[in-house]
């Protein structure tokens, strides 16, 4: 999976909805100055599906 956002292959943009208090805890932890990865929320969001899939196969899931 790509580390650079901006060099993606193929992108392809994904709408997500979710609840304004995960908004405003994605937007304090960028604002508390410490390193996380991210630049922005669709960085988050990015690498959080990313370490979500990477979990998931270290996981041996198995889809029903």
């Amino acid at each position: 999976m790509s580390k650079n956002p901006r060099r993606l292959a193929r992108p392809v943009r994904l709408i997500v909805s979710v609840e304004a208090e995960l908004v405003t805890t994605i937007d304090q932890l960028m604002t508390q100055g410490r390193h996380h990865g991210h630049r922005n929320r669709a960085e988050f969001v990015r690498l959080a599906i990313e370490r979500e899939l990477a979990r998931c196969q270290s996981d041996d899931f198995v889809s029903p």
